[in-house]
C-alpha cells in the first residue's frame, strides 16, 4: 500500500512538469536508439562482408596450398570428393594470375597493368558462386575466347560495349609471355567486398594454357555449403580428407577485413554507451529542477510525517518512470527501424548491401542500461530533496 502511495506521489510530481520529464525521457530514448541503430548497421555490414566474401571471393570454405601456391591434384577428382559430403552444395576450381591488358579504340591505346585475372569453370562456378549473377551489361556466358570485365576495369580500358576486343599478356612457366585476344562478352559489378570491379574473368582452361600449366593445376578451390553456420564442422572434415592443403573458412580467409570491421563496431558501440552519460546529466538536471520547484511540497510531505527515506524513494521512482518511458520509446523506434532495415536493405560503404538480422532480444541490453542509468541519475536529486527539514521548507509558502 505504501509503495503504491509513493508511486502516486512520484507520478504527480513528475507529470506536473511534463515537458521536462519528456525531455529527459527522450534523451534516454535517443541514446537507446543510437546504440541499437549502430549495432544494426555495423552488424549488417559485418554480415554483408561474410556474405559477399563467400559469394564472390572465397566461398564458404577455401582449399589452397599456401606454401607452393598451387593445387597439383586433378581438380575434377577433388571436386567429386568434396561434393560427396552431404553438407556441401557445390565446389569449383579457380586459377589466379596477374596480367597486362591492352585495348585499342579508334582514338587511343589503353593499357592497364597487374590486373588480377581469374580463371573459372563456367559450369561449376555458376553453382558455387554469384559471379555470373553479377553481370550488368552483356551476356552472362563465358567461352574459351571470351572474357568478363569488372566495371571499373572496363572504364580504365575504354571499353564501352560488349563485343570489343582486348589483348591480354600473362607470364608463363617457360620464362616468357603468352598473349591472347579476348572478346568482351559482359561487364560485372559487385560491392567493394565482392572484389569484381577491377578483375578480368576468363575460362579456366584458357588461363591454364596461357600459363603453361597444361590443364593440371588450380590455385584454389571454393566450396559452397548448404548451411554456412556449419563451416567449422566441414572444415575439420576437409582437413582430414586433404592433409597436404590448407582449408579456411570465410572468416579465416577474410580475417583482416573482418577484424577491422569488428573493431569498428566495438568502438562505435562504446561511443554510444558513453552517450548515456549525456542522458544521465539530463535526468539529473530535470530532477534537480523539480526538487527546487517542489520545495514547498516536500515541506508539506515532511510535515505530514513522510520520512527522508520515503522522500528519496519518491524521486528515485521519478527516475525509474523516466527510464521506463525512455526505454519504451527507444525500444519502439529501434524496433521499427530494425524491421525496416531487415526487410528493405540499403547500401553503405562502397555499395555493400546491408544484411541486417534484427532480433528483439538485441534491445534488452540498451534498454536495461538506459533504465539503470535513469535510476542512478535520480539518486543525487533524491538525496538533496531528503535534506530539507519541514520548518525550512515551509518558509517557501
Amino acid at each position: 500500500m505504501k509503495l503504491s502511495y509513493l508511486m502516486l506521489l512520484a507520478r504527480r510530481i513528475l507529470f506536473k512538469r511534463k515537458s521536462s520529464a519528456l525531455t529527459a525521457s527522450m534523451a534516454v530514448a535517443a541514446t537507446i536508439f543510437l546504440i541499437t541503430f549502430n549495432g544494426l548497421v555495423f552488424g549488417g555490414v559485418l554480415n554483408a562482408i561474410h556474405r559477399d566474401l563467400g559469394a564472390f571471393q572465397h566461398g564458404h570454405i577455401e582449399i589452397l596450398n599456401e606454401k607452393e601456391g598451387i593445387i597439383d591434384e586433378a581438380d575434377w577428382e577433388m571436386i567429386v570428393r568434396v561434393t560427396a559430403n552431404p553438407l556441401v552444395e557445390a565446389a569449383a576450381p579457380r586459377v589466379v594470375a596477374y596480367s597486362s591488358i591492352n585495348h585499342t579504340t579508334t582514338h587511343k591505346l589503353y593499357s592497364v597493368y597487374n590486373v588480377r585475372t581469374l580463371g573459372v569453370n563456367p559450369t561449376l562456378e555458376r553453382e558455387a558462386s554469384k559471379i555470373f549473377d553479377s553481370v550488368i551489361v552483356g551476356d552472362a556466358s563465358l567461352s574459351k575466347s571470351s572474357a568478363l570485365l569488372g566495371k571499373d576495369l572496363a572504364q580504365d580500358l575504354g571499353v564501352r560495349n560488349v563485343g570489343e576486343i582486348i589483348k591480354v599478356k600473362v607470364s608463363n612457366v617457360f620464362g616468357g609471355y603468352t598473349v591472347k585476344q579476348f572478346r568482351v562478352s559482359g561487364i560485372v559489378s559487385s560491392s567493394a567486398v565482392g572484389g569484381l570491379n577491377n578483375i578480368l574473368i576468363v575460362h579456366i582452361d584458357t588461363l591454364r594454357d596461357m600459363l603453361g600449366w597444361q590443364n593440371k593445376y588450380s590455385t584454389y578451390i571454393i566450396v559452397k555449403l548448404k548451411n554456412p553456420d556449419r563451416a567449422s564442422e566441414v572444415k575439420a572434415q576437409l582437413e582430414r580428407m586433404f592433409p597436404d592443403y590448407e582449408v579456411k573458412t570465410v572468416e579465416e580467409a577474410g580475417k583482416i577485413l573482418i577484424k577491422a570491421v569488428r573493431e569498428g563496431v566495438a568502438f562505435i558501440n562504446l561511443v554510444g554507451y558513453a552517450g548515456m552519460i549525456a542522458s544521465a546529466l539530463a535526468i539529473i538536471t530535470v530532477l534537480t529542477m523539480m526538487v527546487s520547484g517542489k520545495t514547498r511540497d516536500i515541506g508539506v510531505l515532511r510535515a505530514l510525517g513522510i520520512s527522508r527515506k520515503e522522500i528519496i524513494a519518491i524521486f528515485i521512482l521519478d527516475g525509474a518512470l523516466i527510464g521506463v518511458i525512455g526505454a519504451a520509446i527507444g525500444g519502439l523506434v529501434s524496433s521499427v527501424v530494425g524491421l525496416w532495415l531487415e526487410n528493405y536493405p540499403v547500401a553503405f560503404f562502397g555499395g555493400i548491401v546491408l544484411d541486417v538480422r534484427f532480433r528483439f532480444a538485441d534491445l534488452f541490453i540498451p534498454m536495461a542500461v538506459g533504465f539503470i542509468i535513469s535510476v542512478l541519475a535520480s539518486i543525487y536529486p533524491a538525496w538533496k530533496a531528503s535534506r530539507y527539514e519541514p520548518a525550512e521548507a515551509m518558509r517557501y509558502f
